[in-house]
């Protein structure tokens, strides 16, 4: 199983550690720090959020991703 999973909530699709799982109208802790709740269609809809650039850094480093592709973290405030 892998252990980060991507999961559209809160108007954004956003990384998770796979240790929790996804369920409608649940909280979810996600890589960026926030805790968003999916709706039903999160879950069962179509994907068309746009990804929470602090989440895909989290993934990276977390991943070990090459240095040069990690976004500074100070540059990402300004993608908000």
């Amino acid at each position: 199983m892998q252990r980060y999973l991507w999961q559209q909530a809160g108007g954004r699709r956003h990384a998770y550690d796979t240790h929790h799982q996804p369920a409608a109208q649940r909280a979810l802790p996600v890589l960026c720090g926030a805790t968003v709740t999916p709706t039903t269609d999160d879950i069962v809809g179509v994907w068309l959020d746009p990804t929470c650039w602090h989440c895909d850094r989290e993934v990276r480093v977390r991943l070990g991703f090459p240095v040069d592709e990690i976004p500074d973290a100070a540059d990402l405030e300004t993608a908000r």
